[in-house]
C-alpha cells in the first residue's frame, strides 16, 4: 500500500501505535524501520520533508491491522 501525499504523519504515527503487529515503511530499495521505534519514528518525518522519497514508500502491516491504516495509503 504506498502512502497518500500529505497525510498527517503524527496521526499516522499515533494510529500504527495502535495496531496489534508492527508496521513499517518500506523504500523502493527494501529498507524497513519499524514504526513502533522511536528512532524509525524521527526517521519518517525526516523523511516526510522529500514528498518524492515520502510517497514512494509503501506501508507493509499485518492483513488485520491494514484496516486502521487505510486512510493514509492509496489502493
Amino acid at each position: 500500500m504506498r502512502l497518500k501525499e500529505g497525510i498527517n504523519i503524527s496521526e499516522l504515527l499515533k494510529d500504527a501505535q495502535k495496531c496489534e503487529h508492527d508496521v513499517y515503511p518500506e523504500s523502493d530499495d527494501g529498507d524497513r524501520r519499524n514504526l513502533k521505534s522511536t528512532l524509525s519514528q524521527y526517521v519518517l518525518v525526516v523523511l516526510a520533508g522529500n514528498e518524492e522519497v515520502f510517497t514512494a514508500a509503501k506501508l507493509v502491516c499485518a492483513p488485520e491491522d491494514e484496516e486502521k491504516l487505510s486512510y493514509y495509503t492509496e489502493e
